[in-house]
């Protein structure tokens, strides 16, 4: 497979494109992959995973959802903070939900 913007050659299962960012046509598709789940990350995060998780939730650059986050922190009575605070604890972390699904 190839991207279509600037015909790097891609992996089965990218969703961006490695040398020009675009996304592909796996990127384009609408709908949620089957098993798919809203988990803390475990690889690449900051604090506690939550960004990162929503990041690869959403198909997003991490980095734009930290901006977000940190907005929605400085706003009036930091709605940011509380919704990153019950985040925390409400999603599971990755690692958890791979212990979990393996089987003994």
């Amino acid at each position: 497979m190839y991207c279509t913007t600037c015909s790097f050659p891609l992996e089965d299962g990218d969703v961006f494109c490695a040398q020009c960012g675009g996304k592909t046509m796996e990127g384009n598709r609408m709908g949620r992959r089957p098993g798919r789940a809203l988990t803390r990350a475990a690889r690449g995060k900051k604090l506690s995973g939550v960004c990162a998780g929503f990041a690869r939730y959403f198909d997003v650059d991490v980095t734009l959802v930290r901006v977000g986050w940190t907005v929605a922190s400085l706003a009036p009575f930091m709605p940011g903070l509380v919704a990153y605070a019950i985040c925390w604890a409400v999603m599971p972390s990755d690692e958890k939900v791979a212990s979990e699904a393996a089987p003994q």
